[in-house]
């Protein structure tokens, strides 16, 4: 998972950059992630307008409603259910 991923990263490996090899370095550890970042910014992107549509639907519905809790029982589904796939 994400979380098992980055949970050792430390940003004390990268200190001031003091050599043109260590700027190479950077550079290359950037670019070595930065597709695999692109792809996790789509994935929140996704569930973050999911999340806003169905928002904006419960705002529609009265709350205490039946409708109401179904809809909010759904927000809560998909939310949690998305954010664990990440």
């Amino acid at each position: 998972t994400f979380i098992a991923k980055w949970s050792n990263f430390s940003i004390r490996k990268y200190v001031a950059i003091v050599s043109l090899e260590q700027c190479q370095q950077y550079t290359d550890d950037f670019n070595a992630e930065y597709e695999e970042y692109m792809n996790l910014h789509a994935e929140i992107e996704k569930i973050t307008k999911s999340f806003r549509r169905l928002g904006e639907q419960r705002k529609s519905l009265t709350p205490g409603s039946k409708a109401y809790e179904v809809k909010k029982d759904k927000t809560v589904k998909t939310v949690f259910h998305d954010r664990r796939s990440i």
